[in-house]
Parts: structure tokens; C-alpha cells; sequence
């Protein structure tokens, strides 16, 4: 039997530990990391982008970091597609997102998407994946949620949440339903506030929390908490659902019968941190009922969780058998999610990347074709001009920007394609030199990207070359939404996202080689209902 498997035998320190994942600051090991890594028996390590360069390198990463551990290490990342994806490797092949997989209407399609996920994953040494998100968007003015929910409708939700449990643990990898009891009626992002969903109990089962209680039924490996209040399940002010004994013991495991693990989200976001502090809500997070502690950022403060924990411990505020109560359930998880990195992908490049540009392709969708706009035709000498953001965060946070290549992929099927970038802020001269330029031309693409509601500085540009030109296209990177604000566009298409799968079919769909499919998951308010969509008929013979 294993220390684990036999908590009795481990030191506080090393029990505590266990319950605590941490981050590390790079893509390679510095003197200071090992040490940090070897000292301490850390449950395991998350990987963002910052840990990232090629495969190769997360690969030695990942081997190196076991190799530190004083224990079996869980390797993790929050790799849920579209927006929110760590590994963009060129072997992998990326999802399209949840609100894309939603508006695709086929949860047997966003299975094969996951399992394919899970399977690259797992060949790169992963073991959890903070996915999929189960918040049902409601909110139009979700700031941080968003395309990166199925849509607004609880069942299908649900239903497509359970497919995508199913795929991430057919791959090889724990999947993680998050973020519980919801955060999808939200109006503030929890990375930098502590957001309160006042609903009462009758709504919040109708809504928030049956994509939950299927995935309970799933036997789902793990379930990530919110930051966020709920006074209709704790009526303690301020306290958000992570610190909730009432939410995490109360609900989730007594009355919901969940077994898995429960998992924090990170104790950095602002939503914690400037009111706990790291040990604190390290200590409040057991005691409400929560399993692994995701303590990020500075070691000094995953050391500072560390000691809160054990000094909780010694002096009687939490009893050790509380501590062993979740290291058995940590080290079942662990038994079965064992995976080391593979040096070269053990899957067949070609095959998971055809599979995935198809499912991508099913869930763009025609919002809005006034006059027949769409599909485009042009004469061979007349100039389609592409207006586009310079960068593009990826992920919610922003920790590194890319370029969508809209461009390029047009001038697959038109010979005189130009563009200009604009930055996501741009205002003054350059929208009046942006709407110059469109109004030369035959027609114009212009992409925008909003995670909600669009920025005043992008509204300003759209409505300029709305004006300077009427044969504009909007193509939207992201949010649904975007026609809140410019009613008078002629054509709208929604890729949910912005990965080259989903862009290469956009691109098809304006030129009319392929038809759209997809169907909104969400409500415009006063536009479109959800279900919408418009298809613009069957791709041309040959």
C-alpha cells in the first residue's frame, strides 16, 4: 500500500502539500524551481502559456518536473477549446470551443471533439483537464464566460456537458466540470471581483445547477468551485461558494451524493485573494468541503497556503483525518490517470485534424444576410479587403496574442485580397484611414472581437465602415452579441472563435463553398432568438 493509499503514514507537511497544486514561473526548471519542486510533496503542477513553447519543450517540461517531485506529480491545464486552449501546438487538433460545439446541435460531435482533446492530452503527460465549462450563459454581459459555455439552455447544457465528460475520460484524461454552482448569469468577472448570483433556490436548480447535477450522474472525476456568492444556498455576506460549507459539503456532496474531487479555482483571482489572503482561503476552502487547493502565482504565496494549512491543523481548527478524507480521493483519481509524455504523437496527425475541421465547420453560423450579400461574388479585378485586429488575446486573460489569418485563407478563392490590421483600441485617425480604405473597395470583411459587448473604440470603427461601405461583411472572432450594438450591419457570420478550423470554414461560407449549419445557442436580446440561423444553401457542384 502507498503513502497515499495510506495517509496515516505520511508527515502533515507532506499531507498538507498534497492537497495544494501549484504553478511554476517558465518554460524550464531555474535552480530555484527544483528546489521548490523537491522540498515540498505538491499535489501536482497546472501548465498555462506561459509554461509553453513547442511540444518538445512541455514534454521535457513535464518529464522534469516529475523527476523533481518527491511523489508521483498530477500534471494539469485548462485546455477547454476556442478561446481557452494552453497547447497550440501544430500537431494538435483544437476544438472550436463549447458555444461553437453548442451551435453545432450534436452532442455526439462535441464527444468525438473532446475524446480527441483528451487523447492529445494525454500523450503529452496531462492527467486533469479544467474542463468543460458547465455554466449556462444567460448573461449577455458575461464577461468571462461567454462562447466558452454550450449556451443558454440548461438541458442542452447539460447534455452536451456529459458528452464532453465522456470524451475528455475515453482520451485518457480526468475531465473537471466547472465552475459550481455557476457562473454563467455573472455581470463580473471573478479574476478581478467577487461577483453574486440573487437568485432563489427554484431558479437556480432550473437553471445553474442542473448541468451539474448530470454531470454528478456522470460520475464526472472532478468538479471546479466558483468565486462567486450565492445568498439563496449561504446567506453569509461576501462569502463566495469556494469558502461555502453549505455549497461544497451542503449541497454538492450530501444532498447532490457527489463522490469525485473538488477542486478550487485558482486562489489568486482577486475574488479571493484581497479579501483572504492565501492561507486563509486555503484553510476556509478544506473546511468548506474542498479537496485540492489550486494555490498560483509567487511561491511565496503557495508556501503560504502550505503553512496556513498545517498551522490550521496544529492547532485544532481542522482535524488530520479531514486532511486524509481528501487524499483518498485524490490518490483514486491519481491511480487511474497515470500517463507519462509520449516524445512523439502516438495519434494519426492527419486523421484528428480532418475529424476536427469538420466538427469546427458544423458550428459556424449565418446571423444576418441582408440583400443577398452572402455568399460573396466578385468579378476577378475587384478588391475584397480584410480589416482585422493586429493581436488577439488567448485566452480570457490575454497572456499572448496571435493574428487570425483571414486574409490569406480568402485569397484561396479571390485573386485581389488586401488588408489592414487595426488594433483591438484603435480611435481617431486611424478609423477615419480604415473607412477610406473600405470605401475603395468592392467589398470588405471586417473581423471584430468582443467577449461580450463590443468595445467602444471597435463600435466606432464598425460603424465607419458600415457607412463608408454597405457591402460589409462582419465576421465575429468570439461573442454573439456583437449586432447589439451595429443593427444597421448587412451580414454577420459567428465563428465563436478564432482557430484556423474554424476560420478556414468561415472563410468557405463567405465564398459560398460550403454551407452553414450552425444555429445560435444563445438569445440576441431583440434580435435574434436562439436556434437561429441562416443557411445559405448547398456548396456548388465540384
Amino acid at each position: 500500500m502507498s503513502q497515499a493509499e495510506n495517509p496515516t503514514r505520511l508527515s502533515l507537511q507532506d499531507k498538507a502539500a498534497q492537497l495544494i497544486m501549484i504553478d511554476l514561473p517558465g518554460t524550464g526548471l531555474s535552480a530555484a524551481d527544483r528546489e521548490h519542486l523537491a522540498r515540498h510533496a505538491w499535489n501536482g503542477v497546472i501548465l498555462f502559456a506561459k509554461n509553453v513553447a513547442d511540444r518538445p519543450q512541455v514534454t521535457d517540461l513535464i518529464e522534469a518536473i516529475h523527476a523533481c517531485s518527491p511523489q508521483p506529480m498530477l500534471i494539469a491545464v485548462d485546455q477547454e477549446g476556442g478561446l481557452v486552449d494552453r497547447f497550440r501546438f501544430p500537431e494538435m487538433s483544437l476544438s472550436p470551443g463549447a458555444m461553437a460545439l453548442g451551435a453545432a446541435r450534436d452532442p455526439e460531435a462535441t464527444y468525438r471533439a473532446h475524446r480527441i482533446m483528451g487523447r492529445e492530452l494525454r500523450d503529452l503527460g496531462v492527467h486533469i483537464d479544467f474542463a468543460p465549462c458547465l455554466d449556462v450563459n444567460v448573461n449577455p454581459a458575461n464577461p468571462i464566460i461567454g462562447v466558452r459555455s454550450f449556451g443558454e439552455d440548461p438541458r442542452s447544457v447539460a447534455e452536451h456537458g456529459r458528452a464532453a465528460i465522456r470524451g475528455l475520460r475515453d482520451g485518457g484524461v480526468a475531465p473537471t466540470a466547472k465552475h459550481f454552482p455557476g457562473h454563467g448569469d455573472t455581470s463580473l468577472d471573478s479574476h478581478i471581483a467577487l461577483p453574486t448570483l440573487a437568485h432563489d433556490r427554484e431558479r437556480l436548480e432550473q437553471v445553474e445547477l442542473l448541468p451539474f447535477r448530470a454531470a454528478v450522474a456522470e460520475k464526472v472525476e472532478a468538479i471546479m468551485t466558483a468565486h462567486v456568492t450565492f445568498p439563496a444556498l449561504d446567506p453569509t455576506d461576501g462569502l463566495p461558494a469556494t469558502l461555502s460549507a453549505p455549497v461544497l459539503t451542503g449541497l454538492l456532496r450530501r444532498e447532490m451524493g457527489y463522490e469525485g474531487l473538488i477542486v478550487t479555482d485558482s486562489l489568486a483571482m482577486r475574488a479571493l485573494a484581497d479579501r483572504w489572503g492565501f492561507a486563509e482561503a486555503t484553510v476556509r476552502s478544506i473546511e468548506a468541503g474542498a479537496d485540492l487547493v489550486l494555490a498560483l502565482g509567487p511561491f511565496s504565496q503557495q508556501l503560504e497556503a502550505l503553512r496556513g494549512l498545517v498551522e490550521a491543523v496544529q492547532q485544532g481548527r481542522i482535524p488530520e483525518s479531514r486532511l486524509d478524507e481528501s487524499l483518498r480521493r485524490i490518490e483514486a483519481l491519481r491511480s487511474r490517470f497515470q500517463g507519462r509524455p509520449a516524445e512523439e504523437p502516438t495519434w494519426e496527425v492527419t486523421s484528428h485534424q480532418a475529424e476536427m475541421r469538420e466538427i469546427a465547420a458544423r458550428g459556424v453560423t449565418v446571423l444576418l444576410n441582408r440583400e443577398g450579400l452572402l455568399p460573396l461574388r466578385l468579378e476577378p479585378e475587384e478588391e475584397l479587403l480584410v480589416l482585422a485586429p493586429d493581436l488577439l488575446p488567448l485566452s480570457p486573460l490575454g497572456e499572448v496574442s496571435v493574428r487570425a489569418p483571414l486574409a490569406p485563407l480568402l485569397a484561396r478563392f479571390h485573386p485581389r485580397v488586401s488588408e489592414q490590421a487595426f488594433h483591438l483600441s484603435v480611435a481617431g485617425p486611424p478609423v477615419r484611414e480604415a473607412a477610406r480604405r473600405a470605401s475603395e473597395a468592392a467589398v470588405v470583411v471586417l473581423a471584430l472581437y468582443a467577449r461580450d459587448r463590443l468595445p467602444d473604440a471597435q463600435k466606432e470603427l464598425a460603424q465607419a465602415v458600415l457607412e463608408a461601405n454597405p457591402r460589409t461583411v462582419l465576421v465575429s472572432l468570439s461573442s454573439p452579441y456583437i449586432l447589439r450594438d451595429l443593427p444597421a450591419a448587412g451580414a454577420c457570420v459567428l465563428g465563436y472563435n478564432y482557430g484556423d478550423f474554424t476560420l478556414e470554414a468561415v472563410c468557405e461560407v463567405l465564398m459560398g463553398r460550403r454551407k452553414a449549419t450552425g444555429r445560435l445557442p444563445v438569445t440576441v436580446p431583440g434580435l435574434f432568438p436562439a436556434g437561429h440561423g441562416i443557411a445559405l444553401g448547398a456548396p456548388p457542384p465540384g
